[in-house]
């Protein structure tokens, strides 16, 4: 396969090559000529440089006139390129195909297609197309109208390429989180049975890729048997065993300790390299009531956030470049490693207080059924909230059979108020509805705000992403990971960026992003708007009430501006993805289904994996008991306005 590196190549829109690539284009605009006799490559290479006005990317360094002239220049291409596709027919194509630089391959076909050229190529010269060595099967499946042409070739050509089954899971089961890929289209004569064949033929093949075994696994889209799916989890086992028979796989250790001497609630230890989370035992023998034991899962374990979120869902920002590079199933919960490291955290947290607490004859159960039974329902209006738990000596599988009824019946009781102004038991109970987490709301009006929008997404990036390159310059390249960390910490000047920086900088001054001070240092314009921005990326979403009249203000402004959406919901949409992979099956094929399998009597008999089970539905208790403390002391607080709730 050729490549000529100097070539310009039109990647997307968001590229960050285009001021090199379009540089190259200045050349041959400057020497284009409609009667000069063209080269396929060239050809191709003037489609690119058209993409790039299409999509009307520029040179910050092109004056007006050069841009006018450029833009009259480029806009007589198509008669060009046309011309010259149109005499490409069944004799030469493959003379063409042949001799394109690899870069192409796409554009060729696309070409291809929509002039619709492929009608005048023969079945004969597709065959020989599909099996030339630097042919690959996707570029054809990019086009819809090749493939429904060829249908039968493209079929057959599908079921004996040992390629398909990734592409097929690609397409339809694997989670693009790195960019948008093209849609893919396969032969609608190639049914589920064909499919699962491929498929099938993959797994018995001598070296299937592990990220595509895992996907068939995971898979819910395609309609593969559960017997391959069983086949594809033996073989995921065999080979994740020998990855750390090799020693290519990596732990991590994550050690939670209580201190007699610590005075500090908490501080986390550093011993050659390995952290210990280290708790104070006066402060746990300072707060043994049964609030204050409450309070700890919030103040010192940090289950939930300064905004009253659950702090242990999955967060987009946590998820390091690196691990964007993984393959995983688009209906599966990303387990990142920071969410891994949280859940474990979390969990040893729980087990060590609940030992500390046996130790002084206190129960969580004890716990948390006077959090609910008495607090709730003497602080707020709330009355008749309730809760109940297995007795102290039950095995963990009946604590488990009691416990994850009553958490969902908690949620119906809250769920009910909301919806009546009171607790109905006989609605409740006479209720054969299924719980949807995403259904139950909030006693607020506006509670979570969301980002959402091109231009919220185009000033998320600017300030927030590492990946967009404004923090990168003279003299900070390292010290600053993002463009708002450097603009609030240095003096920094509209000269001290590049061209290809400036497109963006100047975005931001002409829509009031930035400003300039006395001084000629750019300066954020709205503190409010970017603060919210910055909350929005880090935390995925931001609790209204929870922040000053000026904030909220702010976020006003901006759903005025279509930069944000509210929703009036108990959970945040992480935290009912977060409770939907613990307790169920129906979002994500990794669900852990807590609620359920002990419900189909699909659960391990193990009871050390029964007492693991419990703890964890124990945990999310906590949590929706706090979810509903939250939701009612902001109702409080705010009710005297008269203007946020229900």
């Amino acid at each position: 396969m050729k490549r000529d590196i100097n070539r310009v190549v039109f990647y997307s829109k968001q590229d960050l090559s285009s001021d090199r690539n379009l540089q190259n284009a200045e050349h041959i605009i400057d020497n284009f000529y409609s009667k000069k006799t063209y080269k396929i490559n060239d050809i191709l290479e003037l489609y690119h440089i058209k993409l790039y006005f299409d999509n009307e990317l520029f040179r910050n360094a092109w004056s007006i006139e050069i841009k006018t002239k450029y833009i009259e220049t480029v806009g007589s291409f198509w008669n060009v390129i046309i011309s010259f596709f149109i005499k490409i027919n069944n004799q030469n194509i493959s003379s063409y195909f042949n001799t394109i630089d690899y870069q192409y391959y796409d554009s060729f076909w696309t070409l291809i297609s929509q002039l619709s050229i492929y009608k005048k190529i023969s079945s004969e010269n597709i065959t020989a197309i599909l099996q030339n060595s630097s042919f690959y099967i996707r570029q054809f499946l990019k086009q819809k109208n090749i493939v429904n042409h060829y249908s039968n070739l493209i079929k057959n050509h599908l079921i004996e390429s040992t390629e398909s089954a990734e592409l097929l899971l690609s397409q339809f089961e694997e989670d693009h989180v790195l960019s948008e890929k093209p849609k893919l289209f396969f032969p609608t004569s190639l049914n589920d049975n064909d499919k699962e064949s491929i498929i099938l033929n993959y797994l018995n093949s001598p070296n299937p890729n592990l990220n595509y075994v895992r996907l068939v696994v995971k898979s819910r889209t395609l309609k593969i048997s559960d017997k391959t799916k069983l086949k594809a989890k033996r073989l995921e086992k065999k080979q994740n065993d020998e990855i750390f028979e090799k020693g290519t796989g990596s732990t991590n250790v994550v050690q939670v300790s209580i201190s007699k001497e610590q005075e500090e609630p908490y501080k986390l230890e550093n011993h050659n390299g390995q952290f210990t989370h280290c708790y104070s035992e006066k402060w746990l023998n300072a707060t043994k009531s049964n609030e204050n034991v409450f309070r700890n899962f919030s103040y010192l374990f940090k289950y939930i956030n300064a905004q009253g979120c659950i702090d242990l869902v999955g967060k987009n920002h946590e998820i390091d470049s690196f691990e964007r590079t993984f393959m995983r199933s688009k209906n599966e919960y990303l387990i990142s490693f920071k969410f891994h490291g949280k859940s474990i955290l979390s969990h040893l947290q729980l087990v060590i207080y609940l030992n500390y607490l046996q130790e002084n004859k206190i129960t969580l159960e004890q716990v948390l059924f006077h959090q609910v039974n008495e607090v709730l329902n003497e602080r707020f209006e709330i009355k008749g909230l309730t809760i109940s738990f297995a007795s102290e000596n039950a095995s963990p599988l009946e604590k488990i059979r009691f416990i994850a009824p009553e958490l969902e019946f908690l949620i119906k009781q809250y769920q009910c108020y909301i919806e009546e102004g009171f607790i109905d038991f006989d609605l409740i109970r006479i209720s054969t509805s299924q719980l949807h987490l995403s259904k139950v709301k909030s006693k607020l009006k506006k509670k979570y705000v969301y980002g959402q929008g091109n231009e919220y997404l185009r000033i998320k990036y600017c300030f927030f992403s590492n990946q967009s390159m404004l923090y990168y310059i003279e003299p900070y390249k390292e010290k600053y990971r993002t463009f708002y960390h450097l603009i609030v910490n240095e003096n920094i000047s509209y000269n001290d960026f590049q061209d290809y920086q400036k497109r963006d900088i100047d975005y931001l001054i002409s829509n009031e992003y930035l400003t300039t001070d006395k001084n000629g240092f750019l300066r954020i314009s709205n503190q409010e708007l970017i603060f919210v921005i910055g909350k929005l990326h880090y935390e995925d979403v931001l609790n209204f009430w929870h922040y000053s009249e000026r904030i909220r203000n702010g976020v006003l402004e901006m759903e005025k501006k279509g930069m944000i959406k509210f929703e009036n919901t108990l959970f945040t949409i992480e935290e009912r993805r977060y409770l939907n992979y613990y307790l169920n099956q129906k979002e994500f094929s990794n669900g852990l289904d807590l609620r359920n399998k002990y419900l189909h009597g699909t659960n391990s008999s193990s009871v050390d994996s029964q007492q693991n089970d419990y703890l964890m539905l124990l945990k999310l208790l906590i949590l929706v008991i706090y979810k509903i403390q939250d939701d009612l002391n902001l109702y409080k607080a705010e009710q005297k306005t008269g203007a946020n709730t229900v």
